[in-house]
């Protein structure tokens, strides 16, 4: 053979050779970039996922099955499989889950982690005051509590009512909490405070022997009785009275009307007249739009409940029809086979209609949250969401339930039924193979809970139990006991951050019956 010969055989073997390392080395980063890897001698080749664990506080430690990874934040390729994930850092409880790794998938994991020494800091306190009541607000912003004190040279009552802001802004420089309003009375008085949903506003109801006075309370001033303005609602005085949600409205409703109230311009407008014969269900959005079900008169039949959901303005303006195939089966027996159904088709999205069998009971409440996209049914069976974007529905719980709160995500809720508390997801972004579509039960709760709310981080929520507050995530996993003896407490809650717990507590002074009332910060995280 020629030198020539073989130098052009060589060249080739090379060539081809180089080929196939090329060809080879390509399959093999394909298979690494979807989660393939090399094993052990009896599984060659295993399909693998990551797991991204961003812990609040970071720079904590990460255990895979009790084996130190490194710290957060912090990324393991893992087999597909269950694994024990645990986070420590010093200074904080142990956060511990079990967290399935699927093949090709990244699983994200973010331990918020709490403080294992957690004080208390008294940040103000009045002693020795005839404490009278307290008011919170509906999402917990704002608390009042009011207190009197006896004048025995002037012979009369002095009456101080403070505000406490649970959050507050860097540039607001008033002191918190603080006296918003004072007034005197030689008796005393019997005195309400109906608070609108923001806390910012209240109807303050003064009752004395003689006569009852309404008065607008605008907290965002500093005022005495005589600047505040009187409403002119003695007319409603046999109506139960709530707020809308908006803040701008009263709602007065009796057995024959129900009458909105414009606080600023002080007009009244007719929403409904009543006949015995019919079922009034109606609500409000924070919004300003007024919503109300009722029975669909042109599909009446003794096996469907058939209604029609309708919207106007607050001044009754504007109607029109929002949902007309709100259909529900009068036979009960419908519900209960999905009361055993485990499989993944119980939460899944369904058109209604006549025929649908899912939909089941008599409606007797129902929740419009357009920040959720949704509307929350309760009926006398069970309870659903639907979707104002898809025009579909999802059965929430196949048993009479209760809405608890929708979190601040605007995803997820949690809604309570004889069973306990539950959170229910009817939002995920697509991809998300963390999130499932339907209800889970928030485990370990019991049902001696109470006063159950989500954390601003929307995984976690806070509720006290007997006499202590507790905080647990989403699933009723890592619940931490933050805070003993409740018994006193008037108000408590988280902060937007997160990181503090706040406590307004009443103590008694039994030689001369007064009361000391502090407020205590926590650092939790």
């Amino acid at each position: 053979m020629s030198k020539t010969d073989f130098n052009r055989k060589s060249f080739s073997l090379i060539s081809l050779l180089a080929s196939l390392f090329v060809y080879i080395g390509a399959v093999a980063i394909y298979f690494y970039a979807n989660g393939w890897r090399v094993g052990d001698i009896n599984q060659f080749f295993i399909k693998t996922g990551v797991v991204t664990v961003e812990s609040e506080p970071f720079l904590a430690t990460v255990y895979v099955d009790g084996a130190e990874k490194g710290r957060t934040p912090k990324s393991v390729s893992l087999p597909i499989g269950v694994y024990n994930i645990s986070v420590y850092r010093s200074g904080y409880l142990e956060w511990k889950k079990s967290v399935e790794i699927k093949d090709e998938k990244s699983t994200p994991v973010y331990p918020w982690l709490i403080k294992e020494d957690i004080q208390g800091q008294e940040i103000f306190s009045l002693e020795g005051k005839n404490y009278i009541n307290s008011w919170t607000s509906k999402y917990k912003d704002h608390t009042y509590f009011l207190i009197n004190e006896y004048d025995a040279i002037g012979q009369k009552y002095l009456y101080s009512l403070y505000r406490f802001d649970l959050n507050t802004t860097f540039w607001d420089l008033n002191s918190n909490p603080r006296v918003v309003l004072t007034f005197e009375s030689l008796e005393q008085p019997e005195v309400l405070l109906s608070l609108s949903p923001s806390g910012t506003l209240g109807v303050l109801t003064i009752t004395t022997p003689d006569s009852t006075n309404s008065y607008l309370l605008d907290s965002s001033k500093i005022l005495t009785l005589d600047q505040l303005s009187i409403l002119n609602i003695s007319a409603f005085s046999s109506y139960e009275m709530t707020w809308s949600k908006d803040n701008k409205y009263l709602m007065f409703e009796s057995d024959s009307d129900l009458v909105s109230f414009d606080i600023t311009k002080q007009t009244r407008y007719l929403l409904l007249k009543k006949s015995p014969e019919s079922q009034y269900l109606w609500n409000t959005d924070e919004q300003g739009v007024f919503y109300k079900v009722e029975t669909n008169t042109q599909n009446i039949s003794e096996n469907i409940h058939s209604y029609l959901l309708t919207v106007e303005l607050m001044d009754g303006s504007s109607p029109k029809t929002l949902v007309q195939d709100l259909y529900f089966q009068t036979d009960t027996e419908y519900i209960k086979r999905y009361r055993d159904d485990t499989g993944s088709g119980k939460y899944a999205p369904f058109t209604n209609s006549p025929e649908s069998t899912k939909s089941v009971g008599a409606i007797e409440s129902f929740d419009v949250n357009q920040n959720a996209k949704g509307i929350y049914i309760q009926t006398e069976t069970s309870s659903y969401w639907y979707n104002l974007d898809t025009k579909k529905y999802h059965l929430i719980s196949s048993y009479p339930s209760q809405l608890v709160e929708i979190s601040p995500d605007n995803n997820k809720l949690i809604f309570k039924d004889t069973s306990g508390y539950w959170v229910f997801t009817f939002f995920k972004e697509d991809g998300d193979h963390t999130t499932t579509i339907g209800a889970k039960k928030i485990d370990n709760l019991g049902k001696k809970v109470s006063n159950i709310s989500w954390l601003s981080n929307f995984s976690y929520v806070i509720y006290s139990k007997e006499t202590a507050v507790y905080i647990s995530d989403k699933d009723g996993d890592n619940e931490a006991r933050i805070l003993d003896e409740t018994n006193s407490l008037l108000y408590f809650d988280v902060t937007n951050s997160s990181n503090e717990l706040i406590t307004i507590s009443l103590t008694g002074n039994i030689n001369e019956e007064l009361s000391d009332i502090s407020i205590y910060l926590y650092s939790i995280h």
